[in-house]
């Protein structure tokens, strides 16, 4: 105790005082601009999820001409992109959703659908087209490079970010 009373030892809390609180506003300053980089997901989380509800009403349709054995791929698929749980585990979900719609689309085409069925699957796959069309034009993915590569890529916040185990902002890719 007699050390803390002492010039050297006030000069030691002091220091580390310092060092901790700059460890410690950094990681908060840097997690605080990760999750403001990250909310620009919302609107690829929405697309995401208006996916879902196209693949859903494929589903329907498609129960009627195939069986369900043939549909079981893209049930669960769909599954899988509702329950992902970060944005790189919804991006695989999504790829996965994409494949098996394609490949249910095709197996509807063998089939002898009604006009009014063939006009949904159409429609269906139009709108599975447009949201992968906004998907790929959102801008997330450049805010997340941007932070990645010049914020925690920078100097002095790469080396504070890593000191403080601040992950970088994940790609939708």
């Amino acid at each position: 105790m007699k050390f803390l009373k002492t010039h050297t030892g006030a000069m030691v809390v002091l220091a580390v005082v310092i060092v901790l609180s700059t460890l410690l506003g950094s990681h908060r300053s840097l997690v605080q601009a990760r999750a403001q980089v990250e909310a620009q997901f919302a609107p690829i989380a929405g697309d995401l999820q208006d996916c879902v509800d196209i693949t859903a009403n494929l589903l329907t349709v498609a129960g009627r001409y195939l069986d369900q054995g043939e549909l079981t791929d893209l049930t669960a698929s769909r599954e899988a992109l509702a329950g992902s749980t970060g944005i790189s585990d919804a991006y695989a979900a999504y790829q996965r959703l994409l494949g098996d719609a394609e490949t249910v689309f095709l197996k509807l085409e063998d089939e002898s659908l009604t006009e009014r069925d063939a006009d949904y699957v159409q429609g269906f796959r139009t709108d599975l087209a447009s949201e992968q069309d906004t998907i790929s034009r959102d801008g997330y993915n450049a805010a997340a490079e941007d932070f990645n590569t010049r914020v925690l890529g920078g100097f002095p916040a790469g080396i504070l970010g890593t000191l403080t185990f601040v992950q970088p902002a994940e790609i939708f890719q």
